[in-house]
């Protein structure tokens, strides 16, 4: 037994990724967490014990590196920032120290921390986990209780030592977690010659530290822990995480909170403007696995083309992890973008084609589209999406927790002729017929700034999955200060539910 285990640590040893390697393996999880106690385990604890199966099976695949969900460790503690403490937050030891919290004999961190790093070097791979952190402090600005807690992401190298994290600068509410004066800027370099960047969920509608990631220090590679709650029409969780991997061109790696009944989810791999190599939905409970070689950028190029020949999609069922017992409805709940301030034309079904142009205020957005129209498919009880153009350019809220301006040029669907229905959809189990095909879609913005804007496509089809790049082009081009938009389909379809230019403004003041 022992040699056949020496044999196959070596194995593994061979099969990691290295500096002269084309690409790397790296593997997210979409998991469904468990959020009560189970047997007078706590809940923290059970989380990790599930996170290791995940690790264990990744590591059978080879993977370098594995990415975990926003809050899926300490999910389900309510009460003040003491209850939580108490339960799930740990001390993170700083990156710099060089420490290793498997090796801690003096009970200083959180069991799950310990646990998780061991296993980091059990099997040999890079981990990236969202977990709560406790920062004693004294003074002025402390709290009563004598602690701050940071919503952090930590990341273990293949020793279990702690080697870089993230301390989330744009929280999502989350009453009785700090945030840090200034956003913390975090990277890391791997064995296997890829430097790493992060930040965590709604960091990615903002300017810091997501876009000084890419934009100020060039990082190519983005990990990415969500607890997201989709909003349609525009910010979807799958439709977020691929526009803002095409709009920066970097690989992106995505690991998604599973829970269908509030619309959190989505998890994927993304290879930048070569699209998606594989992307989970969250529209069915699921703890899922995705592992897959992905493309090395060297010199802004990445040097060679996705493969799906090594991907893995392992679904974990009941007897492994247990959450995904819960039956769901069938009915998927999710925000809605408040559209009442959008300027809309509906499309005509009688009409074969369209060429306007729509303004909100002086941003303009314009349309070219020609459509088919089938109404032998539409009797009295027929369910099926229409659609309307619709343009938004102001500053607009975010659940109440943030603001931003936004600027949008799109096509929208809507179950029925109103307003009101648009950014919704039909019942999952529903019946729906696709009367309209988009021969062809063609969307184009201009903008007099070209330095504190931030445009990438967002798209949806009724799956609720995006569209890949071989089904759109999105392309921009600048001189001086102008800069010009265009979004247009590849190919005919029938199949959407948004097909949109979505646009930051981050010139302007911003609450978060």
């Amino acid at each position: 037994m022992a040699d056949r285990k020496a044999k196959e640590a070596s194995i593994m040893a061979t099969t990691h990724s290295v500096p002269l390697s084309k690409s790397y393996v790296a593997a997210v999880v979409e998991y469904s967490p468990v959020t009560s106690n189970e047997n007078g385990v706590d809940i923290h604890v059970s989380n990790a014990e599930n996170y290791v199966k995940f690790i264990e099976k990744a590591s059978q695949y080879s993977a370098d590196i594995i990415i975990f969900p926003e809050s899926s460790l300490s999910t389900g503690y309510s009460g003040d920032s003491k209850t939580k403490e108490k339960n799930a937050a740990s001390f993170i030891p700083d990156p710099i120290d060089e420490i290793s919290p498997c090796r801690d004999e003096n009970h200083v961190y959180k069991y799950t921390l310990k646990r998780i790093s061991c296993a980091a070097e059990k099997f040999k791979i890079y981990i990236a986990v969202n977990h709560l952190e406790r920062v004693d402090c004294e003074g002025q600005d402390c709290p009563t209780n004598g602690f701050l807690m940071y919503n952090t992401n930590v990341v273990f190298d293949r020793t279990g030592v702690v080697i870089a994290k993230y301390r989330k600068y744009n929280l999502f509410g989350e009453p009785d977690t700090n945030k840090t004066s200034e956003p913390m800027l975090s990277t890391f370099r791997t064995d296997f010659g890829v430097t790493f960047g992060q930040f965590i969920c709604f960091d990615l509608m903002f300017r810091e530290p997501a876009l000084n990631l890419t934009r100020d220090l060039g990082i190519t590679d983005i990990i990415f822990s969500s607890h997201w709650f989709s909003e349609l029409p525009f910010l979807h969780s799958l439709e977020a995480q691929a526009a803002w991997a095409y709009g920066n061109d970097i690989n992106f790696l995505a690991s998604g909170y599973n829970e269908p009944t509030t619309g959190s989810g989505g998890s994927g791999i993304y290879a930048g403007r070569k699209g998606y190599i594989h992307v989970v939905g969250e529209t069915k409970r699921s703890n899922t696995l995705v592992v897959a070689k992905v493309p090395k950028v060297i010199n802004g190029t990445r040097i060679c083309n996705i493969s799906l020949e090594n991907l893995i999609i392992y679904n974990f069922n009941q007897s492994e992890i247990s959450t995904t017992e819960i039956t769901d409805s069938g009915n998927y709940r999710h925000l809605t973008d408040n559209l009442t301030s959008f300027k809309t034309e509906s499309i005509n079904s009688n009409m074969r084609s369209y060429d306007d142009v729509i303004c909100s205020g002086e941003f303009c957005c314009h349309f070219a589209l020609t459509i088919d129209f089938d109404e032998t498919v539409i009797n009295g009880n027929t369910k099926y999406y229409r659609y309307r153009m619709a343009v938004f350019d102001g500053v607009r809220s975010f659940s109440g927790y943030a603001t931003g301006h936004v600027s949008v040029c799109g096509i929208i669907s809507c179950i029925n002729d109103t307003l009101e229905g648009c950014g919704q959809i039909f019942k999952l189990n529903d019946t729906i017929v696709k009367p309209m095909t988009f021969q062809s879609l063609q969307i184009s913005i201009r903008t007099h700034d070209s330095v504190n804007y931030f445009f990438m496509p967002t798209t949806l089809t009724h799956n609720i999955i995006p569209l890949n790049v071989s089904s759109f082009s999105f392309t921009s081009s600048s001189f001086k200060e102008i800069s010009d938009y265009d979004l247009h389909l590849i190919k005919a379809t029938d199949d959407l539910l948004t097909f949109s230019i979505y646009g930051r403004d981050f010139k302007g003041k911003e609450r978060a």
